[in-house]
């Protein structure tokens, strides 16, 4: 192992490395699966009809001041039709319905304190585009797992749109809280 460091350094993340699971058994758990165990695992699905004029549109915002950070851990999109582009977006303005996040917990009665939008019209403002794909007919998963992170002040938008016609869509994006 020539090159490689045995020691974890203090402004990097911890790492480890499994040598020998025959004698050592060990079991490793994902930040998603432990976020779930506190309660602070969430999810924001929407469905709705989309078309040219009126898109699908889901937007987790952080408040400033909220004390917490989201992290972003899958983001899902599924379509009737094909063209239909998913795209996630990065402090875009979105006018809609506020709704309640689910907590993927469901003896835990913790509460997000992120602010989850639903709308069927369009962003606005000057958002930076994350990620876009053109989506083919059925359900595609995007596993982010954290790496989208959502300070407080700062927002991630959910959009699908259809060139041309409309679809029956849905959409959703989980997060933890930290």
């Amino acid at each position: 192992m020539p090159n490689e460091a045995i020691f974890n350094q203090s402004s990097g993340p911890l790492y480890t490395e499994q040598v020998n699971t025959y004698i050592s058994p060990a079991i490793d758990n994902s930040p998603e699966a432990d976020a779930a165990l506190a309660g602070l695992l969430f999810s924001a699905p929407f469905a709705s009809t989309v078309t040219t004029a009126a898109p699908l549109v889901i937007q987790l915002s952080n408040p400033a001041g909220s004390g917490r950070t989201a992290y972003v851990s899958r983001v899902t999109g599924s379509s009737a039709a094909s063209a239909v582009t998913l795209s996630l977006l990065r402090n875009a303005t979105v006018t809609g319905a506020t709704t309640a996040p689910v907590n993927f917990n469901f003896g835990s009665a913790t509460a997000s304190v992120m602010t989850v939008r639903t709308a069927t019209a369009a962003p606005t403002g000057s958002p930076a585009t994350l990620i876009a794909l053109l989506l083919a007919p059925g359900p595609t998963i995007v596993d982010l797992n954290g790496r989208i992170i959502v300070p407080p002040g700062s927002s991630v938008t959910l959009t699908m749109t259809i060139a041309s016609g409309s679809s029956a869509a849905t959409g959703s994006i989980n997060w933890w809280e930290a």
